[in-house]
């Protein structure tokens, strides 16, 4: 007897227990619940609040160019190829030693290309013996008084150039006319963005991003063979303008 009271002790302990435990609430659940709602709630607000007003603008400056470029250069052909380089050497040093003469600093003649040809003839798609060369140099002059550059383009040919192309009208440092390029160009943003707001019905803000689209390289208005300043004594240079422009993407919180 007293053997079977102690089993049934230790079988009432273990359910009673069990019992406790399943009844006992859970702490954590609704907590967590809680917390996903409100973070959701800040999100959705910020996407309400995201206002934004993104513009485009434009500036143009025109300016008198100060400078001038030209590609000068030589041309050798012969049969065998030292002497052919040997002359086209001789003819572009005649050429530079010209080009000092006239006032033009050593700097601004930068040499742009040496090419050497060869002439071979084709028979049944085999290539047959080298029948002659060809040698071109050419470089590139900046030439930085205008009123010299007719007589100086004179003097090259004279000197045994045979070779001009690519006369082009600059500014040296174009810096001062982008930066007022791109200041008209934020102004033009400006204007635009306002129009924009008021037909909406909206007030503009401060800027909120601000974005150059991409530099543009000066725009010669006016450009010229070099063929036409040496066809005539004493022809004049007209240089033109350059066109220096900018553009800019301008954001705005709107209100």
């Amino acid at each position: 007897m007293s053997t079977i009271r102690t089993l049934g002790l230790l079988l009432l302990v273990p359910l009673g227990c069990a019992t406790r435990a399943a009844a006992a609430p859970n702490p954590v659940a609704p907590p967590a619940v809680a917390e996903s709602r409100l973070a959701a709630s800040p999100a959705a607000e910020g996407r309400v609040l995201d206002r934004t007003l993104r513009v485009n603008g434009e500036g143009r400056v025109m300016v008198r160019p100060d400078v001038a470029v030209v590609l000068a250069g030589v041309e050798a052909t012969g049969k065998t190829l030292a002497p052919t380089v040997a002359d086209a050497s001789t003819k572009m040093r005649r050429m530079i030693d010209a080009l000092a003469k006239a006032g033009v600093a050593e700097k601004d003649v930068q040499t742009t290309r040496h090419d050497v040809q060869v002439e071979r003839p084709w028979v049944d798609g085999k290539p047959r013996d080298i029948t002659g060369y060809t040698v071109v140099d050419e470089v590139r002059v900046t030439v930085r008084d205008l009123a010299k550059l007719g007589q100086i383009l004179e003097r090259v040919v004279a000197a045994g150039s045979n070779s001009l192309r690519g006369l082009t009208f600059e500014r040296d440092d174009p810096a001062p006319q982008r930066q007022e390029a791109l200041a008209r160009a934020v102004a033009a943003a400006r204007g635009k963005a306002e129009a924009m707001a008021r037909a909406a019905g909206v007030s503009l803000g401060a800027v909120v991003a601000i974005e150059e689209a991409g530099a543009e390289r000066p725009i010669p208005l006016a450009k010229y063979r070099a063929e036409a300043i040496v066809a005539a004594d004493g022809a004049p240079v007209t240089p033109g303008e350059l066109e220096i422009g900018a553009s800019v993407s301008v954001t705005y919180a709107i209100r």
